[in-house]
Parts: structure tokens; C-alpha cells; sequence
């Protein structure tokens, strides 16, 4: 990423990787079925979570 976006400060780039950290393991979860045996809604679940990161972000989640 460096190479690319040389400007970026290493808080952004931190950020970045957690934020797509997040959303890829429940997107992997969700695709290989494995949320299935954990939770009976995992539409809930990943609403929540993108609920959770927005805040994380300082921005009120919407409706």
C-alpha cells in the first residue's frame, strides 16, 4: 500500500486493514456457511456489526 498511497500516515493504513479485516471475515463466514450454525439471523448480525464499525468511526449509524 505504501508504494501507492506513499502520503497515507500509518494510522489510515491501520484503519483500512481493520475495517476490511472485519467485513471480510463475516463476508467469508457468511459465503462458506458457516454463520448458519452460529446465529439464526446473520443479516442481524452483520447490520450490528456495520453499526459498530460506523461508530467506531466517529459517525451515527443510520435507521
Amino acid at each position: 500500500m505504501r508504494p501507492a498511497f506513499p502520503e497515507l500516515p500509518p494510522a489510515a493504513i491501520a484503519l483500512a486493514l481493520r475495517i476490511w479485516g472485519r467485513l471480510h471475515g463475516l463476508v467469508s463466514l457468511e459465503v462458506y456457511g458457516h454463520m448458519r450454525n452460529q446465529t439464526v439471523s446473520p443479516d442481524k448480525l452483520f447490520h450490528e456489526e456495520l453499526d459498530q464499525l460506523v461508530r467506531t468511526l466517529g459517525i451515527s449509524p443510520q435507521g
